[in-house]
């Protein structure tokens, strides 16, 4: 699927374009084949062996791992997975680099803009993010180059879209237009006039709730500058008014109960638990009374310890250290002390809630797959 174009996309030479689909291909090869491949051989090969060594099945994902050690197709799909990992970022940031001061420069230079954008230099990255390169993204989201530098965004976009070999949409848009059509579908009256989307990044899961609340005011908040600055160059070049502000979702400025909704998408497994909490607690005072708060799904409770390993590769292999603690929470009793009431918690109730469309080869599931969470605030 083409990535649709915008005013601070990258560009792309023959060299380049050509590299980059190899390697999207590579993960396409990894997710689609050698990982799920994996599961067979342990189930064939490497637990049977395991028993027949020790007199019992694997008891915890320590053993799991063990018994799968001596699995040259193991080690090869870790090592495919890894390098794919790798190489995603290092070849679509030559292709940045080229190009960064133009980036920079449009989007500093954003013309007759509908929305508006503000960035904090006082603010701080909180130090467990500055201290893991999320996705093994160099320099996590924040990162900084230059002044007016944009270029953490514009690696995040083109390779989101690498990431998923398209699947996410031609604007990396479809867990956002998921998560909005499905609040719309079921609560058909609720009709926000002021959103807030925490953790906005480029912008992916922004736009569709403005084009589908046209009449709403929406606001994108991200804790980097490179983002906020992406985002709102990219939105206006894309036609649709947003608010972009450079603000830790734990503390913002906004005064109490300005919004109608408050919401994120693939914002809280990259978080530790306690700062999910402060999240949580800072929804509920920027929500008016009936308002809602709404966050894409965390991933499922494993059903074992099998299916914890096999369903945690990205949280050893790359870099994704807090996804496990979110995995464990109870999202409702979070939401309950945030200050939310017990009985206004609803869910999708969906194991795997939404499937991309555009995904080559048999539907995968989405980062979404626990189904949608939210509260109401009395």
């Amino acid at each position: 699927m083409t990535q649709t174009r915008h005013a601070v996309l990258p560009d792309q030479t023959h060299d380049e374009a050509a590299r980059e689909a190899f390697v999207g291909n590579m993960r396409k090869l990894f997710t689609e084949q050698l990982w799920p491949g994996t599961r067979d051989v342990y189930e064939t090969q490497a637990r049977p062996a395991f028993e027949r060594k020790t007199g019992h099945a694997p008891a915890n994902i320590r053993e799991v791992r063990e018994s799968l050690e001596p699995s040259f197709f193991y080690r090869t799909a870790n090592l495919i997975g890894r390098s794919a990992q790798e190489m995603l970022w290092d070849t679509v940031g030559e292709s940045i680099e080229r190009q960064l001061d133009d980036l920079n420069a449009k989007a500093a230079n954003v013309p007759a803009p509908q929305g508006t954008m503000r960035v904090n230099p006082d603010l701080e990255a909180p130090r467990y993010m500055d201290m893991v390169d999320i996705h093994v993204m160099p320099g996590n989201f924040h990162t900084e180059l230059g002044e007016g530098d944009v270029f953490a965004a514009a690696l995040y976009d083109r390779g989101v879209h690498h990431f998923a070999y398209g699947g996410m949409g031609p604007e990396n848009e479809f867990l956002g237009i998921a998560m909005s059509g499905w609040l719309k579908a079921n609560y058909p009256d609720f009709a926000p006039k002021r959103i807030l989307d925490m953790g906005s990044g480029p912008g992916f899961s922004t736009l569709p709730w403005k084009r589908l609340y046209p009449d709403a005011e929406v606001f994108g908040i991200d804790v980097s500058a490179p983002m906020v600055r992406y985002a709102h160059a990219r939105a206006e070049s894309l036609g649709v008014a947003v608010h972009y502000s450079q603000q830790d979702a734990a503390h913002t400025d906004f005064e109490d109960g300005s919004f109608d909704l408050v919401t994120s998408c693939l914002l809280t497994h990259e978080n530790p638990v306690p700062q999910i909490r402060r999240m949580f607690a800072e929804s509920n005072r920027l929500l008016r009374s009936g308002g809602m708060m709404f966050i894409d799904g965390a991933h499922p409770p494993a059903r074992d310890h099998e299916d914890e390993f096999f369903t945690t590769w990205f949280n050893y292999n790359a870099n994704e250290p807090f996804a496990t603690g979110l995995r464990k929470l109870d999202l409702k009793e979070a939401f309950a002390t945030a200050g939310f009431p017990t009985d206004a918690y609803f869910t999708s109730g969906a194991r795997e809630a939404v499937y991309l469309k555009g995904m080559a080869g048999k539907a995968k599931r989405s980062s979404a797959s626990a189904g949608y969470r939210g509260t109401i605030k009395p």
